[in-house]
């Protein structure tokens, strides 16, 4: 019965078979507890749990497996000689049509995901929640104490504006100061030091250079938007609990400052 609800497709990249996983677990009300995204050559594995109303959980579990013609997922219950097909089904159905959607499904999660617009800019700034930051980073960042905080910005107006990436800066729910982002190469080093210590003794964890190549690589950068322009990437700062980001722009030809809000 489980093998009808196998995921066998060739037209599918890896990256998008982690993304959609991660995404359809999180769909079905289940925290992603475990999770090693696949590479081609290396499987990958996902595990979430779900808590009920009585007090009782349910664990599922999935696979990944990618090569070079297709990707292939299998879902199960994750429980000693199970026969409930609940979660195999249910991953199925949310995968498939996160798959056979994307396009749409892409567009209608721009338009609701908030932000933050003004005269046609508009900001969007999201945390990237503990075992998300494996889908662009391959490390948790998180058991770093580092928290990846993804930036989008759309100049839809008829300004040029400078992208002040410094300026970003994050509020904490239970105080108003404001709190600043981390420095890169000490964020590097906190985040080799959590992966090593994870690892079983005798197995090499990522280096502190490799992290920070990748961290510089993911990070937002300065520049200049014109009319029509956008600008993507990351900012780090310290995990904690937030409710909301600030950023600003300067309007290159009247060097006045815009500031954007974006509540979590």
């Amino acid at each position: 019965m489980q093998s009808q609800y196998n995921v066998r497709r060739s037209n599918l990249t890896c990256d998008q078979a982690n993304r959609y996983a991660f995404q359809s677990v999180k769909s079905l009300g289940y925290d992603v507890t475990s999770f090693q995204p696949a590479a081609v050559g290396r499987p990958g594995v996902l595990r979430g749990t779900k808590s009920e109303d009585k007090g009782s959980s349910h664990d599922g579990v999935v696979h990944i497996v990618c090569d070079a013609s297709e990707v292939r997922l299998d879902a199960a219950e994750e429980q000693l000689l199970s026969q409930d097909m609940t979660f195999t089904r249910g991953f199925y159905l949310a995968f498939t049509g996160i798959a056979d959607h994307a396009e749409s499904g892409a567009a209608y999660a721009e338009e609701q995901s908030g932000g933050a617009t003004s005269g046609g800019v508009k900001f969007k700034i999201q945390p990237q929640l503990a075992l998300e930051t494996k889908l662009d980073f391959g490390q948790d960042l998180a058991g770093g104490g580092v928290l990846a905080v993804k930036v989008t910005v759309q100049n839809g107006s008829a300004e040029t504006y400078k992208l002040d990436v410094g300026a970003i800066e994050l509020r904490r729910r239970e105080r108003t100061n404001k709190v600043t982002q981390v420095d890169i190469a000490s964020a590097a080093q906190a985040i080799a030091k959590a992966a090593a210590a994870d690892l079983s003794p005798g197995i090499p964890g990522p280096s502190a250079a490799s992290i920070e190549s990748t961290l510089r690589e993911r990070a937002l950068k300065g520049r200049i938007l014109k009319p029509g322009d956008s600008a993507e990437g990351f900012v780090y700062f310290p995990v904690g609990n937030y409710a909301r980001a600030r950023a600003t722009l300067v309007d290159v030809a009247t060097d006045e400052s815009e500031g954007f809000l974006v509540e979590f």
